[in-house]
């Protein structure tokens, strides 16, 4: 029988761990069972430790390390880059590593988000070892939280330093991950009530997001984007999607022959106010979902009729 080499990078090791998070986490009318957020948080700490101290890794490997004192003269304490590389050494804890990241990498780690982190390793070593000793909700609350965490920080601090190469090989998990958290109603209600405050101004111009089908797409700037995502896009590109996704109005790509065919293109037109191809016609805002509109996805405005 012919070997198989097991071969997980970091980040696609740390991807891999996310993936099975959101699979186990996503629920269904039951609820998450207690099996399943046992393994997600296992699964969940597993991750962050790979990908903060990957982080960390992209500044320098010896950060990783458990002892930065590399000049001790006994060889059984020294590590050694090629020990380092064998996997021959032992890493810091997950306190030291928030503390390295904020105070050497120089990233923006909040108090909140580092407390839960911290909890989390907590909740790992005694679901590990004893069983659960929380309730069930503090274990999923505590969980979604370093999730909604560690998305932020895959997008906003490690995939950014990743070659461009690197970044498109790990796209499409990336996307899966996304794509399972709006399976995760604990994670959506969590995440959508932390981003209340900075939607609620904007519910004017705000629509359902056709990719997470969350009320978190921001129109009006260069580029829409959805605040749950993250996801960021031209204007024309979110306001096709939202026809394709959610408007049940009769049209097709290729235009067809007969007495049944229908237009070449779907009803988005010039804005009045912006002149960009944005405008799309049934539209409902966050501030009013009952009443479809005339609504541009580029300036954020309903054009008069």
């Amino acid at each position: 029988m012919t070997a198989v080499r097991v071969d997980f990078p970091p980040v696609e090791n740390g991807l891999d761990y996310l993936k099975s998070v959101v699979e186990l986490m996503a629920q269904g009318k039951g609820g998450v069972s207690p099996r399943n957020l046992k393994y997600a948080v296992l699964h969940l700490q597993a991750a962050t430790e790979v990908l903060l101290k990957y982080r960390l890794y992209l500044e320098h490997w010896t950060l990783v390390l458990q002892d930065l004192d590399l000049t001790r003269k006994t060889p059984k304490k020294r590590v050694t880059r090629q020990m380092f590389d064998e996997g021959d050494f032992v890493s810091c804890s997950p306190q030291e590593t928030l503390l390295r990241l904020r105070t050497v990498v120089g990233l923006p780690i909040p108090p909140g988000d580092e407390a839960e982190i911290v909890s989390l390793a907590k909740s790992r070593n005694a679901l590990q070892y004893y069983g659960p000793t929380d309730s069930e909700g503090t274990i999923e609350t505590r969980t979604v939280a370093v999730l909604d965490f560690l998305i932020r920080f895959l997008d906003e601090h490690l995939l950014p330093e990743l070659p461009p190469e690197a970044r498109e090989r790990f796209e499409d998990d990336v996307e899966l991950i996304r794509s399972g958290l709006t399976y995760i109603r604990s994670f959506v209600d969590q995440r959508m009530e932390r981003l209340k405050d900075e939607l609620g101004p904007l519910r004017d111009r705000t629509v359902q997001c056709p990719n997470c089908r969350q009320w978190a797409l921001v129109t009006g700037g260069e580029l829409a984007k959805c605040l749950f995502c993250p996801w960021a896009a031209d204007p024309k590109l979110y306001a096709f999607d939202y026809v394709v996704k959610f408007l049940d109005v009769p049209w097709r790509i290729t235009p067809t022959d007969g007495p049944f065919s229908q237009p070449a293109q779907p009803p988005i037109d010039p804005c009045p106010c912006c002149g960009e191809e944005a405008a799309v016609p049934g539209v409902v805002t966050a501030a009013a979902p009952d009443h479809p509109v005339t609504f541009c996805f580029a300036c954020g405005v309903r054009p008069s009729p």
